[in-house]
């Protein structure tokens, strides 16, 4: 079964949303990023996707008040990106109850590295994190592109041990237009061995029904959520 995941991601201890992964295109939320974690769990939900967009730009998580205020004060699974460079601050995220840890600039720069962290915390515990556009690979907050093409880099990061990945299309990203199907698709019929998440557009519940289709196994819906698009109550029942 498709796992739907809802999203929050976080500047200054605070729920926003970006455009297309574009910092002068920030919405702030209310409440708080605790607050939402709570009403997503009373909810019924049992996972939840966080990203620390501070941590994104500069590098290294910043927000880790929030990140262990929800690990320590809910039962969710907690997917935690956006910022992490270093096995030290893996291990740290992990100690505070941190279910999965998202790597994109590190994983996509130091194959050397994340190979490491694979061996010593498991392939369960580490996703690669991939923005995907116009065919190329986007990192660093999809601020910049890498030198190699899509499909090498899912073969390399396969060879490496890595079987999970979060992708998303950046110009769908926050745009509540839809996801890039094809994508997803394409993925899945070429790299059936990936478990991929899908992220980014998703408006409706037939966009996630069609994604289900499509074979990935779980969806990070963000926006549609927050804007009140899809509620909580459609994300759990976008079958009827």
């Amino acid at each position: 079964m498709m796992k739907i995941i809802p999203a929050i991601d976080v500047i200054n201890g605070r729920c926003v949303r970006l455009f297309k992964g574009d910092y002068n295109f920030q919405k702030d939320y209310l409440p708080s990023p605790f607050e939402v974690a709570k009403k997503i769990e009373q909810a019924g939900f049992s996972d939840l996707h966080l990203i620390d967009l501070e941590g994104a730009k500069e590098g290294r998580v910043v927000n880790w008040p929030v990140i262990e205020q929800i690990t320590q004060n809910t039962k969710l699974a907690v997917e935690v990106g956006g910022g992490v460079r270093a096995k030290d601050e893996v291990a740290r995220l992990l100690a505070l109850g941190v279910q999965r840890i998202m790597l994109g600039s590190l994983a996509l720069q130091n194959p050397e590295i994340l190979k490491d962290l694979l061996v010593a915390f498991g392939s369960e515990k580490i996703m690669v994190d991939i923005g995907w556009k116009d065919g190329g690979v986007y990192y660093h907050g999809w601020q910049e592109k890498a030198d190699k093409e899509f499909e090498q880099v899912l073969k390399e990061l396969l060879a490496l041990g890595v079987n999970r990945i979060l992708l998303t299309d950046v110009d769908k990203d926050g745009a509540l237009q839809g996801p890039n199907f094809g994508l997803y698709e394409r993925v899945g019929r070429d790299f059936p061995e990936l478990l991929v998440t899908a992220s980014g557009g998703i408006s409706s519940k037939s966009d996630l029904r069609r994604l289900k289709n499509s074979g990935v196994e779980a969806v990070v819906v963000g926006k549609a959520f927050h804007e009140g698009w899809l509620s909580l109550s459609d994300l759990q029942n976008y079958e009827r």
